[in-house]
């Protein structure tokens, strides 16, 4: 594993399944963040150096195909198992063998999600940032919809939606326009698609044994309301986190709430893991 010289470094993490492009920061405890569609590593920027001080070792990674991540142009590669097992990988390369901490946006968390069924031993704690999991009528539509766009006309097609989300936020437009660029059209289509399609069950994700923690702005209109995120949250035992003053992309809205939510779960988690002393002992 690379050793970094600088505070938050871009790497190329180079793994069974292929190479994957990565901004780390930190040492100590390794978390794993996931982006979402039309999204990338770069989504995390502001969790990064806040982990980093809290003792974590850190690291954004884009998806295969995603922005920087090498990946095939053809949109059969991109099926749910392929992309958890791509994510699978990427954990066994920055745990070294050991469990990590996964946080995953919006429909990166039905890849992690898939990745937790297929192998949670690899998974310390599972945190999805603005998904219910489940795809809802609405975002299947508009998945379908980018996934028809590209096909008829190349990420060109999408290129109305960046500059629309660009205007309430014109500092990333240089950002989106730039991923939706980089990002192989394969990608753009069939991760889309898979998502439209069946999911890994929540009731798998349960009988995992995995600690979870969801956490959504409170101002998001894209998934749903705190209500149905604490609905989720009551089948695993757990309250959800709703942060006042941020939308669906709360990691970008509220980066120092965030993370104070996810350190404060992750040292329960560990906390949890100790083990108990024997009685009577010193």
């Amino acid at each position: 594993m690379t050793t970094l010289e600088s505070p938050v470094r871009s790497v190329m993490l180079e793994t069974d399944r292929g190479r994957f492009a990565a901004r780390q920061a930190g040492t100590g405890e390794p978390v794993v963040l996931v982006g979402g569609y039309l999204g990338s590593k770069e989504d995390f920027a502001p969790l990064l150096p806040v982990l980093a001080e809290a003792g974590y070792a850190t690291w954004a990674v884009d998806h295969h195909g995603q922005h920087e991540s090498p990946g095939s142009d053809d949109p059969s590669a991109y099926t749910l198992s392929a992309m958890a097992q791509d994510l699978l990988a990427v954990i066994g390369e920055v745990g070294e063998g050991e469990p990590v901490h996964v946080v995953a946006h919006c429909a990166g968390a039905a890849v992690a999600h898939a990745a937790v069924v297929a192998s949670p031993r690899a998974v310390r704690s599972f945190a999805p940032l603005g998904s219910l999991l489940s795809g809802s009528e609405k975002e299947t539509a508009f998945l379908t919809w980018c996934a028809d766009a590209v096909a008829a006309e190349g990420a060109a097609g999408l290129r109305g939606l960046i500059e629309h989300w660009a205007r309430e936020q014109p500092e990333r437009l240089d950002l989106m326009t730039t991923r939706l660029s980089t990002t192989r059209t394969g990608h753009l289509i069939g991760f889309a698609r898979l998502l439209c399609g069946p999911r890994a069950g929540v009731g798998e994700l349960a009988g995992s044994g995995v600690p979870l923690l969801f956490v959504h702005g409170m101002d998001d209109e894209f998934t749903g309301s705190h209500e149905e995120y604490q609905r989720l949250a009551h089948r695993f035992g757990r309250n959800a986190v709703g942060i006042t003053g941020a939308g669906h992309c709360v990691q970008l809205d509220r980066p120092q709430e965030t993370a104070e939510a996810l350190i404060g779960f992750w040292r329960a988690v560990s906390a949890d893991l100790r083990p108990v002393p024997a009685a009577g002992g010193r």
